[in-house]
């Protein structure tokens, strides 16, 4: 995935809804391409079929790819924006930027959790959190996925966005630390805990030990 992933385009007609409709039924995404270097932007449509498979039907990286436009050098390019029909979730319209392959561009990079948690292996349950992270670098730099380790995660613990261990020539551009993972601890094995430590479920210790304090002065 990346900028190996290329998409044939070739021109259409000037914008409109009707031109765009008629391209959809023929299985065709109606796109714009622009960016620098371009005097304007340029009407273009690709086989739905490629990009739904580039995009929709693939865990790597779906917003970077080769734009090959009839006449023109291949372009690499950055999918900016697209529009979702809410009913039935097709792709309606997408918006290709050109872009410097010297130079940074901030995109979302899947997430793939390896390892088992120690905490899953006591009994809690894994839960996933953010399933994409945020991150800027050079367009050739990005990778299809990043590995987060839960290996060492135990029961009741959070791995958070700041602890992914990034390539060295990525930067985490999300601010909000978000989890990523969470291994919670089961009712069951919570109240199997609590047995055995000698609490009693839904009452405070230290509310408790308050409480027979001044029971016992009272006496």
């Amino acid at each position: 995935m990346g900028l190996n992933t290329t998409l044939a385009a070739r021109a259409r007609e000037a914008r409109s809804s009707n031109h765009a409709k008629r391209l959809r039924r023929e299985g065709l995404l109606p796109i714009v391409f622009y960016g620098p270097g371009l005097e304007e932007s340029k009407s273009l449509s690709v086989e739905y079929a490629e990009f739904k498979k580039a995009f929709l039907d693939s865990d790597g990286n779906r917003f970077l790819y080769t734009l090959n436009v009839e006449g023109m050098e291949p372009k690499p390019v950055l999918l900016k924006d697209y529009q979702v029909d809410p009913v039935s979730r097709k792709v309606l319209h997408a918006d290709f930027q050109q872009i410097d392959p010297q130079k940074p561009v901030t995109v979302q990079v899947p997430l793939s959790l390896v390892g088992k948690p120690a905490g899953v292996e006591r009994g809690g349950q894994l839960q996933l959190g953010e399933r994409e992270i945020t991150v800027s670098g050079l367009p050739g730099d990005i990778p299809s996925f990043i590995e987060a380790d839960v290996t060492p995660l135990g029961l009741g613990q959070t791995m958070h966005l700041s602890q992914v261990k990034l390539p060295d020539n990525l930067t985490l551009v999300k601010t909000a630390d978000l989890p990523v993972a969470v291994v919670a601890v089961p009712k069951g094995l919570k109240a199997e805990a609590d047995a055995a430590s000698g609490a009693t479920p839904g009452v405070d210790k230290k509310a408790a030990a308050g409480d027979k304090k001044k029971t016992d002065k009272k006496k």
